[in-house]
């Protein structure tokens, strides 16, 4: 009897050749980034920081003490959990494509890393599992109030100075900066042309801010409705993690004649190392 049955390829095989379709924000915080065991749980760990006055005073011959310095502990929280699924299929089927259903599931579950990233499970940052970079509760992280009504007139080139006046703000801070551009009007805005030129805002942007990158955050994960940017210092910023979206494991079962491939991944927490290291900049159009 024939067999059209395929042998399976290794994990490691199958993943040097997978390439995604969806690209994910959440590789941008890769470079300063932990990882945990498998364990499902909470990590509490400590946060100390100065408060008060820490200035350096002047020392004059009269002084018998240095002025001391207060510090104040704060807790943080990572809440570790796993999600799961299993990819099944018949020996006895054609098993021809296979491999591109699994990067099908792959791919699907970029989009839901990078939901647990942004958005932490939670639909404000009063509710969130753990704090992500649109949703927080993270006492550094900063959510302006919103740009109130832009008018349609010269929208890209107000649009410009908005963008800039958050970039003023956050280099205050030292170290590599992403502006994540969100929503469907904020990103038509943003690839349009200026008035009176034949470049589009991203383009001056990137040319007036070259040490800066320009991202637009996909349309699957930002929340509905939702406009405007985040500017984010990537160099203060520590994404806490567990497990990143992969094929974990495939085999068959002979008692039961199918092939099965596991898919594994974990949820995210973005700690905000100092204060405006995160801005997020709502806007709203009239």
């Amino acid at each position: 009897m024939s067999s059209n049955k395929i042998a399976l390829r290794t994990v490691e095989e199958f993943m040097s050749d997978y390439s995604p379709v969806y690209q994910p924000i959440y590789p941008l915080f890769l470079g300063k980034a932990q990882q945990y065991a498998a364990e499902v749980g909470k990590l509490d760990f400590r946060r100390v920081q100065a408060v008060g006055d820490i200035r350096a005073k002047h020392i004059t011959p009269k002084d018998t003490e240095m002025r001391q310095i207060a510090a104040m502990e704060g807790k943080k929280s990572f809440k570790k959990y796993f999600l799961a699924n299993q990819f099944t299929t018949s020996q006895v089927q054609d098993r021809q494509g296979l491999e591109e259903v699994i990067a099908q599931v792959l791919d699907e579950h970029q989009v839901q890393a990078d939901e647990l990233f942004l958005l932490g499970e939670g639909t404000s940052g009063s509710d969130v599992i753990n704090n992500g970079l649109f949703w927080s509760a993270d006492a550094n992280y900063t959510l302006e109030s919103a740009i109130a009504s832009i008018s349609a007139t010269a929208r890209a080139r107000l649009l410009y100075g908005h963008i800039q006046g958050t970039l003023a703000k956050s280099k205050q801070v030292a170290g590599k900066k992403a502006v994540i551009v969100y929503g469907s009007e904020t990103k038509k805005q943003f690839n349009s042309l200026l008035d009176s030129s034949d470049k589009s805002l991203a383009q001056v942007l990137r040319e007036s801010t070259p040490d800066v990158s320009f991202v637009e955050m996909p349309d699957a994960p930002t929340p509905s409705s939702s406009e405007g940017w985040i500017v984010a210092n990537v160099d203060q910023c520590k994404l806490h993690y567990t497990w990143l979206p992969q094929l974990l494991a495939q085999g068959h079962n002979e008692e039961k004649m199918y092939y099965w491939s596991n898919f594994v991944m974990g949820s995210m927490m973005l700690e905000v190392l100092v204060k405006d290291a995160v801005v997020r900049q709502p806007v709203t159009f009239a």
